[in-house]
């Protein structure tokens, strides 16, 4: 008896090492398995789901006017006058419906201080009176790379390997910020893997299935040329429209391009709200007026009078859809229905 059990204890290290071998040639093989679904800090997929995952700052452009942060719920504000508690986005609506009630006014709201902002990367802060605000917005930067047409739908989970502690682990993720800040904070050697399928919501409320890495960079990257841009506040659009001189670079109206009809018009903004608009072939002047708004999802709508001159008047919109601004070109949009853009106009610098 006593024989046998130092022939087991001779043995002991060896059946361990074996099936520790055993063990962690089965995990490798389960890794390189699911390689091509893997998720690494520097991997196009994970740079992409960040972008989707940052805390979009532009949801309450209507209240801060800038797309680098948002401030945190709940917020007292003074609408036109009205003292108003916002509890949640949903109440965003309501400084929109106070600033609409008149339209020959100028809309003035006021923050009661102090507030905490969140910045796109979740940090917080503490700001004390409007002009610490207006310090933290200076310094914001418009090139904010948020790909805000596209959420994750929640929950859903990812397995990750620790190469250090070759522990593996599933998480399970709820929201945005969770999301974000695991992606943040992936080490170089740390190896995850969606737990496919995954959903995608569009903006129009739409959803697609995920069921690769590959068809997730896909449909990311193709939706990213189609995303409104709200990270154009009024204040960027206003200095950019009212620079030089603009042409029709595409008026399309439903499914009929209609572009050619304005080839001859030049069109000049101005800051008071004008706007000339030049026929470059017989030299006539229309004059008309333009005004943008912030929308209480954070967007902007742009309303256009050209007056009743024939073609001029199609573009007539009280409520074109600010899509992109870019340095030398404005998208506008007018959706119907299930979202889908029917009306489109482009504008494109002349000089």
């Amino acid at each position: 008896m006593k024989t046998q059990q130092n022939f087991v204890l001779l043995f002991l290290p060896l059946i361990i090492l074996i099936m520790f071998s055993s063990c962690r040639s089965e995990s490798d093989i389960l890794i390189e398995d699911s390689e091509n679904q893997n998720i690494k800090s520097t991997s196009k997929a994970t740079n992409l789901m960040l972008k989707v995952s940052m805390n979009d700052g532009s949801i309450d452009n209507i209240i801060d006017n800038s797309t680098c942060f948002t401030v945190k719920l709940p917020v007292t504000v003074i609408a036109n006058g009205s003292e108003e508690i916002i509890n949640s986005a949903e109440d965003f609506q309501v400084i929109e419906d106070i600033f609409a009630e008149f339209n020959n006014d100028t809309d003035e709201l006021e923050i009661i201080f102090p507030i905490t902002v969140i910045f796109n990367d979740y940090t917080e802060a503490s700001i004390e009176n409007q002009i610490e605000l207006e310090a933290i917005n200076s310094n914001c930067t418009t090139n904010n790379e948020n790909i805000e047409c596209v959420d994750f739908k929640y929950p859903f989970s990812i397995s990750v390997f620790d190469s250090q502690s070759e522990l593996l682990q599933t998480l399970t993720f709820n929201s945005d910020k969770e999301l974000f800040k695991f992606l943040k904070n992936l080490k170089e050697e740390d190896i995850a893997t969606i737990n496919f399928p995954v959903s995608l919501i569009f903006s129009d409320d739409t959803e697609t299935t995920i069921t690769s890495i590959e068809n997730l960079e896909q449909t990311i990257e193709s939706i990213i040329e189609s995303c409104d841009d709200n990270d154009t506040t009024i204040d960027l659009f206003i200095q950019t429209i009212t620079k030089g001189k603009w042409e029709v670079q595409k008026y399309k109206d439903n499914q009929s391009n209609e572009t050619q009809n304005y080839k001859d018009f030049v069109f000049t903004f101005s800051e008071d709200g004008s706007v000339s608009i030049e026929n470059i072939v017989t030299n006539e002047t229309t004059n008309g007026s333009w005004s943008v708004i912030t929308r209480a999802d954070g967007g902007l709508d742009t309303s256009l009078n050209f007056g009743s001159q024939a073609l001029l008047n199609k573009l007539n919109n009280n409520n074109w859809n600010v899509k992109k601004t870019q340095e030398n070109r404005i998208m506008l949009d007018d959706r119907k229905g299930s979202g889908l853009s029917k009306d489109e106009l482009f504008f494109k610098k002349t000089q």
